[in-house]
């Protein structure tokens, strides 16, 4: 009850006198007020100077008659209306006619709450554990600690537990729904091996995207699935794409197409059979007609580089690389476009693709052009904005060919301007560098000795690169998985550079050093879980090179005539692999050359190996491995001279075509022994002195030592007998940096006298080395 002040002059009295009088009710009606009812407005209720209490009620909408009349001997009351004050605490004033305040204090609201969305919050809370967990993944590492393993796991079960919940007890829009499914459904893939709750997943998923006509998310699920599939059977995937292409062409969605096609390509490429990579050669040429007709020029491009790329996996033939080159050239025409142009992972992908079709062809020169413009493409990967961390790169579509995609992640996406981009995935920043390295290194193999020993300098480069990218943490957040994998491709680079390194070696008779490189290969194969076949062949390869370089012979052979190196029958020979025959050829090789010795136990096998050879030498594309044969063949020879100086010849025009100036020293120093011992003539000098020049150039100490023992000869023949005394010292003094092993097998001989060889009734001596 508001307070009643004291009302002297009887007013009040007046007021309910007049109000209860019939004439001025019928004359001033009771009328609503304007002012709203609404509950938030009922606690704040309006009040008014009152003459009898009533005026101003308590509940429903303020009431009040027409202004009351001017009357000479009364004051006319007024009503108030205060609005509701914004401090609970403020106090409700009430006015007397005669300005008299007093008040009363109302009850403060109740505060409101917004209802807690349950379900973002665990939505949210998912990312969060999936964000912190690829955190502790960056770190390839982790595999080797059980803690931080275990922590990483916990926080993925429990990013997929709220995930879980909220897929089973919480209604969702269709929208959201099927993107949760994905999402789900993809941890699940790439962190667990749980694939039947995945493929149930994107079962749901997928009849969901298809009631709804969500396109870009049903085919983001199928892609998905046809990668689950694939790691199961990968056969039942390429079908399972093949009924997807067809609705996909059906309605038109050209970049699903492309992204489809894409898909098998990958996978066929990855079993690397030679089946599945003709059926990747004929994915890629299709995608070409497609892109060709539609006018996508930068799928086109990608297509065509990829199409080299596979005809170089498929075979070392000459029509394969023809073809590599033909689409090279395509390429090339199709850099002109801007879109195109811009696309700098594109342009290193194809300086990689050019350089290795100039090794496979085994053309020294053009390969260090070509090594050239693969550096210069690699300059612009740092400065470059298009290139991510992550290796990821976007290929722009027109919008047409996907109009229903609305989604911006996933395999076709679209961007803030409203293209449409296909998604690829290639190596990090970090590891073009190390291909590049690698390639290099090849390319200046062959010329490691006279250009200032490059190769040897590019691949340490690599290695250090290598090995400060394995120890240095990724910034870019990752799986365990993803980390895991490419932690082990760094790793296989990195043996793969310590094996050209330990050849080069090898190359120049530094034994000692490459005796360090192969230790440290044999213990990076040894941790690993799955060795690949070409490293295992090409680790042991040299380690029976070094055995034989260091004068081990025993135990050389004995590796060369292991199951895994030694030749094949051939029946199984098509079975093998270019790269695994090619390394038996040059194991059959060295076995010739140490066994040929007319006392060696195993001599008789020489001619049905020599025999077993020649046909496989003769076709191969690798005309060092020609070079090497008839280079053997003539030292084993035993018909007439005539056939010997074929051998050699086609030696060394084999060894000139690849500028392997290490067989050419061999044959060179070969002939002089051969057709000039004992003649006395300029010939027989300046193909004594031409060995040494040779000799020198490879830096190879066993082939110097020998050609200052031949040159020496003839120069005493000849009567120059200070001359070759000096040649003869300077041979004694190079062979003294010789293993102790071939020291003592040459007897303080410094002409290279080792194995004796029967020839025409005559016993010769000459020692030979073929490096892989």
């Amino acid at each position: 009850m508001a307070y009643q002040p004291q009302d002297p002059y009887n007013r009040q009295a007046a007021i309910r006198q007049l109000l209860s009088n019939p004439q001025y009710e019928a004359q001033y009606p009771l009328q609503q007020s304007s002012r709203p009812t609404s509950d938030t407005y009922d606690p704040y209720h309006a009040n008014a100077c009152q003459a009898n209490s009533t005026i101003a009620p308590s509940g429903g909408a303020l009431q009040h008659r027409q202004p009351i009349p001017q009357l000479q001997t009364q004051q006319r009351a007024y009503a108030v209306a205060i609005p509701a004050p914004s401090d609970p605490t403020h106090q409700l004033a009430v006015y007397a006619s005669n300005g008299y305040t007093g008040s009363q204090t109302m009850p403060p609201p109740p505060p409101y709450h917004t209802p807690l969305d349950y379900q973002l919050l665990l939505l949210s809370l998912a990312e969060e554990y999936f964000a912190a967990a690829h955190g502790y993944g960056s770190m390839a590492d982790i595999v080797r600690r059980e803690t931080e393993t275990q922590s990483y796991y916990k926080m993925m079960a429990t990013g997929l537990g709220c995930l879980e919940v909220v897929l089973k007890h919480f209604k969702m829009q269709p929208e959201r729904e099927a993107i949760v499914r994905l999402r789900y459904a993809t941890i699940l893939f790439e962190e667990t091996e749980n694939t039947i709750e995945a493929d149930e997943a994107l079962g749901k998923g997928i009849v969901l995207c298809d009631r709804h006509r969500f396109f870009d998310l049903k085919y983001n699920m199928q892609h998905l699935l046809a990668r689950i599939l694939f790691s199961k059977t990968p056969r039942a995937a390429f079908k399972f794409l093949d009924g997807i292409l067809k609705d996909a062409e059906a309605y038109q969605h050209i970049a699903w197409v492309y992204a489809f096609r894409f898909l098998k390509v990958s996978m066929h490429l990855e079993l690397s059979s030679h089946q599945d990579l003709i059926a990747a050669l004929n994915l890629l040429k299709s995608i070409i007609s497609i892109s060709s007709d539609y006018g996508d020029k930068v799928i086109l491009a990608v297509a065509t580089t990829l199409e080299a790329l596979t005809c170089l996996k498929i075979s070392s033939n000459a029509e394969y690389i023809e073809e590599a080159q033909r689409a090279l050239a395509g390429v090339r025409s199709l850099q002109l476009d801007p879109a195109t142009g811009e696309l700098h992972q594109l342009t290193v992908l194809i300086s990689f693709v050019d350089l290795c079709c100039q090794l496979q062809q085994f053309e020294p020169h053009q390969a260090v052009s070509k090594m050239q413009i693969m550096q210069n493409a690699l300059k612009t990967v740092d400065s470059s904005r298009l290139w991510t961390d992550d290796g990821s790169f976007a290929i722009p579509i027109p919008a047409t060919r996907m109009p229903s995609c609305k989604s911006q992640s996933g395999v076709v996406r679209r961007r803030n301007n409203d293209s449409i981009v296909l998604m690829f995935n290639w190596m990090p920043k970090e590891d073009i560098y190390n291909v590049g390295y690698l390639l290099g290194g090849a390319s200046m193999a062959n010329r490691n000795t006279v250009d200032g020993q490059k190769s040897e300098h590019m691949l340490e480069e690599g290695i250090k690169r290598l090995e400060w990218t394995q120890r240095e943490h990724s910034k870019v957040p990752k799986s365990i998985a993803l980390a895991s994998s490419q932690q082990t491709w760094r790793e296989h680079m990195t043996c793969y550079m310590r094996l050209y390194l330990a050849f080069t070696l090898c190359a120049r008779t530094s034994w000692s050093a490459a005796k360090e490189q192969q230790a440290k290969i044999e213990a990076s194969v040894g941790s690993m879980v799955n060795t690949p076949e070409p490293l295992l062949l090409l680790t042991v390869y040299l380690e029976a090179v070094i055995y034989q370089g260091i004068g081990n012979l025993t135990e050389a052979l004995s590796l060369y005539q292991s199951s895994i190196l030694s030749l094949p029958a051939p029946p199984e020979q098509r079975s093998r692999s270019q790269i695994s025959l090619d390394i038996s050829i040059l194991s059959t090789l060295n076995t010739i050359l140490i066994i040929r010795s007319p006392s060696h136990p195993q001599n008789h096998l020489v001619p049905s190996l020599v025999s077993n050879l020649e046909l496989l030498c003769l076709q191969n594309r690798n005309h060092q491995i020609c070079s090497a044969y008839h280079l053997v063949a003539a030292t084993t020879s035993s018909d007439t001279i005539l056939l010997t100086k074929q051998y050699l010849q086609s030696a060394l025009q084999a060894s000139k075509q690849t500028d392997n100036k290490h067989l050419m020293c061999m044959v060179l120093n070969f002939m002089s022994w051969k057709f000039f011992r004992g003649v006395v003539g300029e010939q027989a000098e300046r193909s004594a002195r031409a060995s040494q020049n040779l000799a020198q150039q490879c830096m190879n100490v066993l082939w110097m030592s020998v050609s200052a023992g031949l040159l020496g000869d003839t120069l005493e023949v000849a009567g120059r007998n200070e001359e070759a005394e000096r040649a003869k010292q300077s041979g004694l003094k190079t062979s003294a940096n010789l293993p102790q092993a071939l020291q003592e097998a040459m007897n303080g001989r410094f002409d290279g006298h080792d194995v004796p060889m029967q020839e025409e009734g005559e016993n010769y001596e000459v020692t030979m080395k073929v490096k892989g």
